[in-house]
C-alpha cells in the first residue's frame, strides 16, 4: 500500500502531523499529494496549531491563501532569527510620504503595513499604504490643530487589527484644549475610523497622559507617578469608566500615600481587566537581593448589571496581592485565559530590567482567583521566569505577540566593548501549565545600512531612534534621512 492509496481521512490525519515546512515540501512528491496540499481545511487545522507568531485565526472570512502565506512567511522569518546573523548589505527599501512629515517620533506603522502619521500642528493623521502606496486621510480636527497623538494596536476579533489613539487637539481660535479617543479599523480594504470620542476633562484630567495600553477589549491610559488612574475605556461599547478611588485591603495606608504622587504606577489592560501595579518609589529598604522592590497589584474589571449607573460608570477592585517586581517596563503577552473549572483567570506580561551592563527578559504569568468564602476580593498570586539576557543596555525593544502567547521581537542595546548590537528574540508563553520559554540569537544587524546612509554619529552610537517591528512578516521600519535631507521611512525586510 502507498500513501497515495489511504482513503482521504487518513491522509489528512497524517498531514494534521505535519510543519508548514514539510507540508511545502509535500507538494513535490506527486500530483495527488500537491493537490491536497491545496485545501482549505489542511491549512485551516496547521494554522490553528501552528507553534508560531500569527495574526489571529483561522476565521471563516480567512482565505486558503491568507493562512498559507502567513504561516510560510511566519516560518521564513523563524529558520534563521534565532540561529544566525541576518545581515544587511544593501540598501533598505524607503518609503517618502508626499510632504516630510516624519519628524520626531510621531508616527506608528500598523502590522507592518500601514504607516500612520498625526500633522503635529495640523489638523490631519494621514496613512500610507505601504504595499501599495495609497495615502489616507483617516481623521481631520475639523477648526482645529493636533498638538499630542499617542497610540496602541490590539487585534480585531473578526481579523485585522485596531488601532486606537489618545488625540489632544487646541482650537485655532482660541486656548482651548480637548481629547479625543480614536478607534481606527485596518484590514486588506484599508483604514477605516470606526469612532471618534470626546473625553470629558474630569475622566483625563492634565495636559496629557504617558502610557496607553490596549487589550482585546479593554483600554486604559494613564500617567506614571500620580496616584489617580485616569481612563478606561470599554471598546465594544465606547463607554468611558472612572477608576474608584486609590483603596487597598493589604496596606491601609495605600489610599494616603497614593494620592502623593509616592508610586510608580504601570498599566496592562486585557480582555477582561485592567492590571495596577504599584511600586513605592520612596521607600528604598522594601527592595530585595535583586534590587526589585515589594508592589501591590491590583485587578479591575467592568461592573456587572447591578452595579452599573448612567452618570458615571465605575470599574470594579476583584483582586489585589503583593509582589516583588521591577516595573518599569511592562508589555502585554498574552491575554486573559479563564479556567472553565477553576474560575482562575491567567495573563502574562514580559518586563526587562538593567542591570550592572546586562538587560534580563522576564516572563510573568499573573494568577487572578476567585475570592475565598467571605472574602470581599480574589487573591493575586505571580510567578516570574527569566527567559534570557543579553550584554549591553536595552534602548529599544519591539515584539509582537500572537493571541495565543507566541512572540517575536528585537531588542536594540548598546554596550561599552561593542556599541550597538541588534538581537532577535522568540518567546513561547502560549500553555497555561507549561512554564514560558524564550531564546534569543542575533537577529539582524543593519549596522552597515546605517554607518552610511542615515544618522551623524552621534545617534549612530546609541541608535537611540524610534524603531517599527513586526513579527509575522520580519519587518523592520525606522526613520532615516533621505535626498536632500528629508526624512523617510526605511523598511528592512527579512523575509
Amino acid at each position: 500500500m502507498t500513501l497515495t492509496s489511504l482513503p482521504y481521512d487518513a491522509l489528512y490525519r497524517v498531514l494534521c502531523f505535519l510543519s508548514v515546512r514539510e507540508i511545502i515540501c509535500l507538494r513535490l512528491v506527486c500530483k495527488d499529494l500537491r493537490d491536497l496540499t491545496f485545501h482549505t481545511a489542511i491549512w485551516h487545522d496547521a494554522y490553528k496549531h501552528a507553534k508560531l507568531p500569527r495574526p489571529l485565526g483561522p476565521l471563516d472570512s480567512q482565505s486558503r491563501e491568507f493562512l498559507e502565506n502567513t504561516l510560510v512567511k511566519s516560518t521564513q522569518v523563524g529558520v534563521k532569527w534565532n540561529k544566525q546573523a541576518l545581515t544587511i548589505t544593501s540598501k533598505a527599501a524607503w518609503f517618502e510620504p508626499e510632504w516630510s512629515a516624519l519628524q520626531g517620533d510621531h508616527w506608528e506603522v500598523v502590522a507592518g503595513l500601514w504607516l500612520v502619521i498625526p500633522h503635529i500642528s495640523g489638523p490631519d493623521i494621514l496613512c500610507y499604504d505601504l504595499e501599495r502606496g495609497l495615502r489616507h486621510v483617516v481623521y481631520h480636527a475639523d477648526g482645529a490643530q493636533i498638538l499630542s497623538f499617542k497610540s496602541a494596536t490590539s487585534e480585531a476579533a473578526d481579523g485585522g487589527c485596531i488601532m486606537h489613539a489618545i488625540v489632544m487637539e487646541s482650537a485655532r481660535s482660541s486656548a482651548s484644549f480637548s481629547h479625543k479617543l480614536l478607534s481606527v479599523r485596518f484590514s486588506s480594504d484599508g483604514p477605516l475610523l470606526e469612532f471618534s470620542m470626546v473625553i470629558p476633562g474630569d475622566i483625563i484630567g492634565g495636559m496629557g497622559m504617558s502610557q496607553l495600553s490596549a487589550g482585546k477589549r479593554l483600554l486604559c491610559m494613564s500617567d506614571h507617578l500620580t496616584g489617580t488612574l485616569n481612563l478606561a475605556v470599554d471598546t465594544r461599547t465606547r463607554v468611558l469608566y472612572h477608576f474608584p478611588p486609590p483603596s487597598s485591603i493589604i496596606d491601609p495606608n495605600f489610599a494616603t500615600t497614593c494620592t502623593q504622587e509616592t508610586y510608580l504606577k504601570r498599566l496592562i489592560a486585557t480582555e477582561t481587566h485592567i492590571l495596577a501595579m504599584f511600586t513605592p518609589i520612596t521607600i528604598v529598604s522594601q527592595l530585595d537581593e535583586g534590587g526589585n522592590c515589594r508592589a501591590i497589584i491590583q485587578a479591575f474589571a467592568l461592573p456587572s448589571a447591578g452595579h452599573t449607573t448612567t452618570s458615571s460608570p465605575t470599574l470594579q477592585l476583584t483582586h489585589e496581592g503583593h509582589c516583588y517586581l521591577d516595573i518599569e517596563r511592562v508589555s502585554l503577552l498574552c491575554d486573559s485565559m479563564t479556567d472553565a473549572v477553576t474560575g482562575q483567570t491567567q495573563i502574562k506580561f514580559l518586563t526587562h530590567c538593567m542591570r550592572l551592563n546586562l538587560t534580563k527578559y522576564f516572563a510573568h504569568r499573573v494568577t487572578l482567583s476567585p475570592p475565598l468564602p467571605g472574602q470581599k476580593l480574589g487573591n493575586i498570586s505571580l510567578t516570574t521566569e527569566q527567559l534570557f539576557s543579553v550584554p549591553g543596555y536595552a534602548n529599544t525593544m519591539k515584539f509582537t505577540t500572537s493571541f495565543d502567547g507566541h512572540a517575536r521581537g528585537i531588542c536594540v542595546l548598546h554596550n561599552e566593548r561593542d556599541g550597538t548590537e541588534f538581537y532577535g528574540f522568540t518567546i513561547d508563553a502560549s500553555s497555561m501549565d507549561e512554564p514560558c520559554s524564550g531564546i534569543v540569537g542575533p537577529g539582524v544587524d543593519i549596522k552597515e545600512v546605517e554607518a552610511t546612509e542615515s544618522f551623524p554619529s552621534s545617534l549612530r552610537m546609541t541608535w537611540n531612534v524610534k524603531l517599527a517591528f513586526d513579527g509575522y512578516l520580519g519587518r523592520i521600519c525606522y526613520r532615516k534621512r533621505g535626498q536632500a535631507g528629508r526624512n523617510v521611512l526605511a523598511i528592512v525586510d527579512l523575509a
